[in-house]
């Protein structure tokens, strides 16, 4: 916890908005003929924390700093597919928690991710946010007066990228402020001890002194 001669006022604090993919948040189908969707669900899921560990390394200072976690869901498709409330239903007789439309899923991850940058001592707050990710991401940057702005670029090949802009192009294009692409090559696994830290090791000053 911060001692009262560093502490700042949220209102003072920079703000840092971390622009999250829905699809990367929420698991993907799960049937019979693709059991390797649990396991890309796991990978993306392990991506995007890799993602705000990143930003805790690099970006974040955690006396100076309150990071906005921020996604949007498109309201058109904002109830699960039949594949994932399958599974769901699947988890009926497990000890999953069951969760029945993709904003309440969506929330439950970024507040995971949010309670792990409380326990790193960073300020943060979450929230999903319906419409298009390209429009609603630079519109919450200027309503919070966001002053650094960190999305996760998303994989396409060459020639999609030559096509056309991604969302992530667009909220860089329109945020107006700073804005950090964060690829996955960016990410290598050992970041996520930002958001992880080791347990601290003995040190000599624990050890008896000599004589």
């Amino acid at each position: 916890m911060s001692s009262p001669q560093s502490y700042i006022p949220l209102s003072l604090r920079r703000k840092i908005v971390i622009a999250l993919d829905p699809d990367l948040l929420i698991p993907a189908p799960i049937t019979d003929d693709t059991p390797e969707a649990a396991s890309g669900s796991t990978t993306n899921r392990f991506l995007t924390f890799k993602t705000v560990a990143w930003a805790k390394a690099n970006l974040i200072r955690p006396t100076e700093d309150h990071v906005f976690l921020v996604t949007c869901i498109d309201p058109a498709s904002s109830a699960m597919d039949s594949g994932v409330l399958s599974a769901m239903w699947t988890s009926l007789f497990s000890d999953q928690d069951i969760h029945v439309d993709k904003p309440k899923v969506a929330e439950q991850a970024l507040k995971t991710l949010s309670e792990a940058l409380n326990r790193v001592g960073v300020s943060s707050s979450v929230e999903v946010v319906m419409g298009e990710l390209g429009e609603k991401i630079p519109e919450y940057v200027h309503l919070h007066r966001g002053e650094i702005l960190v999305v996760q670029a998303p994989e396409r090949n060459a020639l999609v990228s030559s096509m056309w802009y991604s969302w992530a192009d667009v909220c860089a294009q329109k945020a107006g402020c700073p804005t950090v692409l964060v690829k996955k090559t960016d990410l290598p696994d050992n970041v996520a001890v930002a958001l992880d830290p080791p347990l601290p090791t003995a040190t000599t000053a624990e050890e008896p002194a000599g004589n």
